[in-house]
């Protein structure tokens, strides 16, 4: 029988109306919550992620926060005037970090994070709790000095904001690994001055602790014929909103955006 929240907003995505849900609480305090994770990335059009969805079964949960199972996300990332951390990653840098502050809506909750890559292939990220989010004077109160002196291996007031993502967030949590599982939809990269949005691509994760053929999501995706692909939102941001920026190794991805995006002619 599925447990429903009596005033659980219905979905936009009526498949997802058909899961059980999952509170923030008990997601944080599962062995679920994998701040340190392997990931495994796939894009996909949007009809593809209702089918995705049609196929999962009694497999996972849906995480549903203040009544709502798709929540709004808005991330700001920092660089430095050389985009340090951009050029780490396109170049290859196997152990690299990103700093980004990031806003849930739903719980009106925001956060600066630490993302760090390992040379291993796992992924943490640490973070603290913050009250501001447009100002990035913010970063030099105590306690973000703090974290920032403990958790980034770089001096902080060399970055500054140089590009926002938004998008829906859904996230799935399944019942019998530590494992979870996003979907961002409608995303949009922006600055002051410019902006992408590709409405019709989901962006897809599994965060896991566990072999992805144990997976049901990853048994699905192959049978759908949708593989992992290597995938930074913000270095497609940066790749996008910053046209003289080199990118050639992110040239596979934006030319996929541009394949599965209905308006096309994104690629620098």
């Amino acid at each position: 029988m599925m447990q429903q929240s009596e005033s659980r907003v219905l979905s936009p995505e009526p498949e997802l109306d058909r899961f059980d849900v999952i509170s923030l609480d008990d997601l944080k305090n599962s062995d679920a919550s994998l701040l340190n994770r392997k990931e495994r990335k796939f894009l996909m059009r949007r009809d593809q992620f209702t089918d995705l969805l049609s196929g999962l079964g009694d497999s996972y949960r849906v995480l549903e926060v203040e009544n709502a199972v798709m929540s709004r996300y808005s991330t700001e990332y920092y660089d430095t005037d050389s985009f340090l951390t951009y050029l780490q990653h396109h170049n290859g840098k196997a152990s690299r970090h990103k700093l980004r502050v990031r806003h849930y809506a739903s719980s009106d909750e925001t956060y600066l994070e630490v993302k760090e890559k390992q040379n291993t292939g796992r992924t943490v990220k640490t973070r603290v709790q913050m009250d501001g989010y447009d100002d990035p004077s913010v970063l030099a109160e105590p306690d973000m000095e703090a974290f920032l002196a403990s958790d980034f291996p770089y001096d902080y007031r060399a970055f500054h904001p140089v590009l926002t993502t938004d998008y829906t967030r859904v996230t799935l949590v399944s019942r019998n690994h530590p494992e979870r599982m996003t979907f961002d939809l409608g995303l949009t990269f922006h600055t002051d001055t410019k902006s992408y949005a590709f409405p019709e691509v989901v962006v897809g994760e599994i965060k896991h602790n566990c072999p992805l053929r144990e997976s049901p999501a990853g048994v699905v995706l192959r049978e759908m014929g949708i593989h992992d692909t290597s995938f930074s939102k913000y270095c497609m941001g940066v790749s996008l909103l910053y046209c003289g920026m080199k990118h050639n190794r992110f040239k596979p991805n934006l030319l996929l955006l541009d394949k599965l995006s209905a308006a096309g002619g994104a690629v620098c």
